[in-house]
C-alpha cells in the first residue's frame, strides 16, 4: 500500500518559536500577578478600614439608641443618670417589657427575662461598673407597683488578650443580668475619655464637665435633701458625647484608626427634675419673634424666651415648652409647631417654615400633669 504524505507546507513548532512564546507568557504573567496582588490588597485594606469604622459606629449607635430614651418610665424618686464616668455610664429607663399592657416601654419582648424589665430590688444590688459603689439601696415604686424602669450600664474594659494597652471591649448590662459584649477592638488612647458630659452653666449655655470631676454618682433617692453637689450634677446633664475608635491593622501601613464621634441629647432630662406637680405653671417670659435677615424679606423667624419661674423655683415641675403659631385674627392656635424640653434658663428656636401672611407666635410652659401655663405672646411677623 502507498503511504499517505503530509500536506505541503504543514510543519511543527520550532524550538525558537516555543522559547519566544514561553518568554512572552512569563512576561505577561509577571506583569499581571503584581497587578492582581495590588488589587487584592487594596480591596482587603478598604474592607479592613470599613470594618474598623463600622465597628466603632456600631458601638456608638448601640449606646446612643438606649441613651436617647433614658428617663422613660422612671418614678418620682428614681434617678435618671446613676453613674457618669469617663469610661462608664449607668442610667434608668423603661427600655424593654414582657407586659403588653406596659404603655411606656420602648420595646415589647414576651421572651425577655422578667428580672430585666423592672427596677432592681435593694435586696440584690450590683456594683456599678469600674467603681466600688453598690446600687440600689432603695426600692422605687409608683404607688404599690415597682417602677418598670430598669438599670442599664455601658462600660469599656481593657482587652488583655489584644496585647495593646489602648484596646478595649465595650460591655452592656441590664439590672443584675450577666454582662454581654457589644464590641471589641475599641481604641481609647491614654487620657482620652470615652464618655464626656455637657450641662448648662449659669447662663444656660452647655459646657463640658471636667474629667477631674468624674465619675459622678447620684444618691439613691432623687430629690432627697442630700441630692446636691455631684449628685445634682448628674440631674443637670443634658448631652452625652461618645468617642468610639475602631482599629484595623494594615500589613503595610501599620495600624489605622477610624473615629466616630457623636452627641446624644437626653431628651427626658428635664422631666426627671420634677419634685411635685400641682397648679398650672407660670408662663415663660420675655418672648420675642424676630424676622431674619430683615422684616422685608425674612427667611426665618427666631423665637426667644426665658424660662418659667416654676422651672427652677416654685413647684419646679415644668417639663417642656411648646411653641404655637397662627394667622393674626385666627381664634385657634391649633397644634404646637415645636416642643423643647425644659433645662436651660433661656431658649431660642428658628421657624423656617414661612408662608405669606401676618403670623403671631406664643410660648406655653407645660408641667407633668400635663397642665399648660398662660401663653406668653411673642408678637407678630408679616411674611410678604
Amino acid at each position: 500500500m502507498r503511504a499517505h504524505s503530509l500536506p505541503a507546507g504543514r510543519r511543527g513548532v520550532t524550538l525558537i518559536e516555543m522559547m519566544i512564546a514561553l518568554i512572552l507568557f512569563v512576561a505577561v504573567f509577571g506583569l499581571a500577578v503584581p497587578f492582581f496582588r495590588y488589587q487584592a490588597r487594596s480591596v482587603s485594606q478598604s474592607s479592613g478600614r470599613l470594618d474598623a469604622l463600622q465597628n466603632a459606629r456600631y458601638a456608638q449607635n448601640t449606646i446612643d439608641r438606649d441613651l436617647r430614651i433614658a428617663g422613660i418610665g422612671v418614678v418620682n424618686k428614681q434617678p435618671l443618670i446613676v453613674e457618669a464616668g469617663m469610661y462608664a455610664i449607668t442610667f434608668n429607663a423603661d427600655l424593654t417589657t414582657s407586659d403588653s399592657a406596659d404603655p411606656q416601654s420602648i420595646y415589647y419582648d414576651p421572651t425577655v427575662d422578667s428580672n430585666s424589665t423592672i427596677s432592681m430590688d435593694k435586696s440584690a444590688p450590683v456594683q456599678l461598673p469600674l467603681s466600688a459603689v453598690n446600687y440600689p439601696d432603695s426600692n422605687y415604686y409608683a404607688g404599690s407597683i415597682p417602677s418598670r424602669a430598669e438599670t442599664i450600664s455601658y462600660w469599656v474594659s481593657l482587652d488583655s488578650a489584644s496585647g495593646r494597652s489602648d484596646q478595649y471591649i465595650l460591655y452592656r448590662r441590664v439590672n443584675a443580668q450577666p454582662a454581654h459584649i457589644v464590641a471589641k477592638g475599641i481604641i481609647i488612647p491614654s487620657g482620652v475619655a470615652f464618655f464626656t458630659y455637657l450641662r448648662p452653666d449659669s447662663t444656660g449655655v452647655l459646657d463640658s464637665i471636667r474629667t477631674n470631676k468624674l465619675p459622678l454618682f447620684h444618691v439613691p433617692i432623687h430629690g432627697a435633701a442630700n441630692d446636691t453637689g455631684g449628685s445634682a450634677w448628674t440631674d443637670s446633664i443634658r448631652v452625652v458625647k461618645i468617642l468610639a475608635q475602631g482599629l484595623y491593622h494594615d500589613p503595610v501601613k501599620g495600624d489605622i484608626i477610624r473615629k466616630v464621634a457623636s452627641s446624644t441629647k437626653l431628651i427626658n432630662a428635664g422631666m426627671i427634675r420634677s419634685t411635685m406637680c400641682g397648679d398650672p405653671p407660670l408662663p415663660p417670659s420675655g418672648a420675642t419673634a424676630t424676622p431674619w435677615p430683615n422684616s422685608l424679606a425674612p427667611t426665618k423667624v427666631t423665637l426667644a424666651w426665658s424660662a418659667s419661674i416654676d422651672q427652677d423655683n416654685g413647684e419646679k415641675d415644668v417639663e417642656r415648652y411648646m411653641v404655637f403659631k397662627r394667622l393674626v385674627g385666627d381664634p385657634d392656635w391649633g397644634e404646637p409647631i415645636a416642643s423643647l424640653p425644659a433645662s436651660p434658663a433661656t431658649y431660642s428656636l428658628d421657624d423656617t417654615d414661612l408662608t405669606t401672611g401676618n403670623w403671631e407666635y406664643a410660648i406655653v410652659a407645660q408641667d407633668c400633669s400635663p397642665s399648660n401655663s398662660p401663653a406668653d405672646n411673642a408678637g407678630s411677623v408679616n411674611v410678604p
